[in-house]
């Protein structure tokens, strides 16, 4: 007894001297990320589509969030919320588009049902009209195209343009083209997009330099019926554009109105006065596509679950986990508005950030939903000569797990950013999990991918530690730049 009583003294006496010389290593609570979740993802929040009063529901928790975890505010009036200038621009059921032919035969489309408006700038929900050249893909495009008088003609392409619009969309501008049609023969593809975009178009009220997103150039998108009906019996493509034999005609009414919407931002400043100027961004889009087209079951609340209340989880259980030992660097999370309306809130951001862009040495992207196990492999989109490129690779490396570094491309709200310079990147969970077979995995994800579908909502069965190492792989990243 005496013996257990002495080992017992010199074990409780040890036991400060340990703490000191192993610090607790900062941990994400699968328990905050479920009450986040739960909360965001709540049919009371009405699926959080932009402008709307379920987004702001969610921007004021956000903000409370932050003031309960001591995060300062970088808002113009000290507060969280940095307004964003958005309009919004409802697309009347009078839109149509006129297909004509050689011979002088026409037929009708409607929008929603044939095609869609794509998003766009103030000035792209115009009329427009022209003969139809098909280009290809957009990879293809800019070479088919070339020496090829392009005034007063339509472009038609397998769509979506993606990064290639950073060129494509100017360059056509200058030349005068018309319009763009993005060809969609996929019905089910199509639906998404029909889905996704909804009755109304939204843009930044300011020059946010965005060809990809807000473009001055119209563009639709045309769903299975539109595509045959342009590119029934038109010549192959061999290399070099060509004309259709088809013309189009687009009557585009909208009705505009200004929309109240905001990102929300809190700062965890660093605790060294030599580099509290420098920082380290978290950034993660807390709205989602409000309501929509009813599913199978009479479901019109997309209610975003694991896009993106996860991600927004994330990032305060980030902060949670950083608040009482704060990095050598500031960290600054913020909460984007308007991303599945066209990166609006990260537009304007980056346009009008509220820390000089070049003060920021990585800004890390959290959009890419929950997975239901852990991941021990990773996709990173960062673009090539990222300086963050190595940090990912040790982090992992460390921990056990594979990365995949890869091209950017302008799917989430690190795109505006990485185009002005500073370093971003975006995490994807990759395809292997922890303790996961290939066929286990792939019944995971039956059970709980519902990507931009109505039944993309909080569920308590919803297991949790995929989420987790999510965020520990972001929190573990952030912290080796911050503190370097």
């Amino acid at each position: 007894m005496r013996s257990l009583f002495v080992a017992a003294t010199l074990l409780a006496t040890a036991m400060p001297v340990l703490a000191q010389a192993v610090p607790a290593k900062p941990v994400v609570d699968t328990l905050t990320l479920r009450a986040h979740t739960r909360f965001l993802a709540d049919d009371a929040l009405e699926g959080r589509g932009t402008g709307t009063r379920g987004e702001r529901v969610a921007a004021a928790y956000i903000a409370s969030e932050l003031k309960r975890l001591g995060l300062s505010g970088v808002g113009p009036d000290g507060g969280y919320l940095l307004p964003v200038p958005l309009r919004a621009a409802r697309v009347e059921p009078s839109t149509q588009l006129v297909v004509r032919g050689t011979i002088g035969d026409s037929t009708v489309f409607r929008h929603d049902e044939h095609f869609v408006l794509n998003t766009g700038g103030a000035a792209a929900f115009r009329d427009f009209a022209g003969d139809v050249l098909f280009a290809g893909s957009p990879a293809e495009a800019a070479e088919a195209l070339a020496g090829i008088d392009l005034r007063d003609k339509v472009v038609a392409v397998r769509g979506p343009l993606g990064a290639e619009a950073l060129n494509l969309v100017p360059s056509w501008t200058e030349a005068g083209v018309t319009g763009v049609v993005l060809l969609v023969p996929d019905a089910g593809q199509f639906d998404l997009y029909v889905r996704s975009r909804g009755d109304t178009r939204y843009f930044v009220a300011a020059n946010v330099q965005d060809p990809v997103w807000q473009p001055a150039l119209p563009v639709i998108i045309a769903g299975p019926e539109l595509t045959a009906s342009l590119m029934s019996g038109a010549p192959e493509m061999r290399d070099r554009a060509v004309a259709v034999g088809r013309s189009v005609s687009v009557d585009v009414e909208v009705t505009e109105r200004e929309l109240p919407a905001a990102n929300v931002a809190g700062l965890l400043p660093g605790r060294d006065p030599a580099r509290r100027n420098e920082y380290v961004v978290y950034t993660a889009h807390y709205d989602h596509l409000g309501i929509s087209v009813p599913d199978a079951a009479g479901d019109s609340i997309y209610n975003g679950f694991s896009d993106n209340a996860a991600g927004v989880a994330m990032l305060l259980a980030i902060a949670e986990a950083l608040r009482d030992d704060p990095p050598a660097r500031s960290v600054l999370f913020v909460f984007l508005t308007g991303e599945e309306r066209g990166l609006l809130g990260a537009s304007y951001l980056a346009a009008e950030s509220p820390v000089p862009l070049e003060s920021i040495r990585a800004l890390i992207n959290l959009d890419a939903g929950a997975p239901p196990a852990p991941p021990v492999s990773w996709r990173v989109a960062l673009g090539a000569d990222n300086p963050l490129a190595p940090v990912f690779e040790d982090v992992a490396r460390e921990h056990g797990w594979t990365v995949q570094l890869g091209a950017a491309s302008p799917n989430s709200d690190y795109w505006p950013f990485l185009q002005r310079g500073v370093p971003a990147a975006f995490i994807i969970p990759g395809e292997v999990w922890e303790n996961t077979s290939p066929q286990e995995r792939d019944a995971l994800r039956r059970r709980w991918d519902r990507y931009h579908q109505a039944g993309d909502h909080y569920h308590p069965d919803f297991p949790f530690s995929g989420l987790q190492r999510y965020a520990e792989f972001a929190l573990a990243v952030g912290l080796r730049v911050a503190g370097s």
